[in-house]
């Protein structure tokens, strides 16, 4: 295998999508019963940021009859100083960033036996402060937020919301992309599990919708685990990477 630098970051934009931001600080966790969609989007980066550091999970799926593909992320998250360990990977395809504190984040590609590395500006690619924001955009008008029962996720209990396509509206399919707001979307379900104080622990989309060909099922799911146990390790390539861009 080679490795090689360059200047461009065509991967970044992806980057972007990878996290939904929405949502503010505060909120008055632990809450008594059920929190309210409100109370979730006060309170879930409360409660991360309260914790200190996470694990970020997403696997995206798209069954349709000309694609079938995986996509599978992970970012071991600290919260202060700012730093993250991201590793995303796609069929062949492979990247990982890793974003020291208080230093350019380096960025690792790997597309068959080709590995390049780049150092990243902190405007391309996100920092580890955009992983903690809710994972929905405006819990409250996207859909009807009600309790549905209890759950464990993780090993901790959490309350369960459940959405269907007649209260989904175009604002809860941001999290698979802009491009299926124009799309006809049919069957579709969102799965909210929500910690007493807020933190949501898991998240499931689900959706048929047209525009590939033949109707596509397209599922993201969301995780935040080990929240206030994660640690951000130096990658092994590391040393490799420096040697590449200096």
């Amino acid at each position: 295998m080679r490795a090689r630098t360059r200047r461009s970051l065509p991967i970044a934009v992806g980057l972007a999508l990878l996290v939904v931001l929405a949502g503010c600080t505060g909120g008055d966790a632990p809450y008594e019963g059920a929190p309210s969609a409100e109370q979730v989007e006060q309170s879930h980066e409360e409660a991360l940021r309260d914790a200190g550091s996470f694990t970020y999970n997403q696997t995206v799926t798209v069954n349709a009859s000309i694609v079938e593909v995986t996509s599978n992320t992970t970012a071991a998250v600290e919260l202060d100083p700012d730093a993250y360990h991201l590793q995303s990977e796609t069929g062949e395809g492979r990247f990982e960033v890793y974003a020291p504190a208080d230093d350019r984040p380096y960025v690792r590609s790997q597309f068959g036996d080709t590995i390049t590395y780049e150092r990243a500006d902190n405007e391309s690619v996100p920092n580890a402060s955009r992983f903690v924001t809710p994972p929905v955009s405006d819990l409250s008008s996207s859909f009807d937020f009600t309790a549905n029962g209890t759950t464990e996720v993780d090993g901790t209990t959490t309350y369960v919301y459940e959405a269907n396509l007649s209260t989904l509206n175009e604002s809860a399919v941001g999290p698979v992309g802009e491009s299926l707001a124009e799309a006809e979307a049919t069957n579709a379900t969102v799965t909210v599990y929500v910690r007493s104080d807020g933190l949501v622990k898991r998240l499931d989309y689900e959706f048929v919708v047209e525009g590939f060909g033949s109707p596509a099922r397209l599922s993201l799911t969301l995780t935040y685990e080990d929240v206030g146990s994660t640690t951000v390790d130096e990658p092994s390539w590391l040393e490799e990477a420096r040697t590449a861009t200096n």
